[in-house]
């Protein structure tokens, strides 16, 4: 089971400390956590790129993770000043894109998924970025920017609509209700 993101709410310092030693997620080599403004977890993460893409002088990645009590969640690239992103939101706020909250859930991160799943995704998007700084191509089918005219973004390639298919989420037979804030 993951990591839920009300325990990193609770306590971002332990949340921090299990990325370290729980070995549940590839490349985390430090981790420090906190409490922020209005009850938000504060991650700061280095992470390591996969050992293939190290040989290729991948960077190691430091990233500031902000997960607000609602389970909105900002990741904030921090060695980034002299980088281009392709997948970046606009100022002012200027974190990741990790993904369009309109997509098919199974290709998304839901805050159900818990930490780990969060923490791979901004992990992968970040070596993403690095090839296409190299190659100006993005390494997997690239989501549209924007409103979709109709629904979602259409899946392009026989790939993706594969794991659309693979990764479909069940209903709930018993929603949860969320608490009021």
């Amino acid at each position: 089971m993951a990591y839920p993101l009300n325990r990193v709410l609770a306590d971002p310092a332990a949340a921090a400390d299990h990325l370290l030693h729980a070995d549940t997620v590839f490349g985390v080599e430090e981790a420090e956590g906190r409490t922020g403004h209005i009850g938000a977890a504060i991650l700061e993460l280095t992470l390591c790129p996969l050992p293939a893409l190290k040989r290729e002088n991948y960077p190691t990645e430091r990233v500031r993770i902000v997960i607000r009590p609602d389970h909105t969640v900002h990741a904030f690239p921090l060695n980034s000043a002299d980088r281009a992103f392709k997948h970046r939101n606009p100022p002012p706020v200027q974190d990741l894109c990790l993904q369009y909250p309109g997509d098919d859930a199974a290709l998304r991160w839901i805050p159900d998924d818990g930490l780990e799943p969060l923490i791979t995704l901004v992990h992968r998007h970040l070596m993403y970025e690095e090839a296409w700084r190299r190659t100006r191509t993005w390494p997997t089918e690239d989501a549209p920017h924007g409103q979709p005219a109709h629904g979602t973004h259409p899946l392009r390639t026989p790939e993706t609509q594969q794991e659309a298919r693979r990764w479909t989420r069940q209903p709930s037979p018993h929603p949860r209700r969320h608490p009021s804030p």
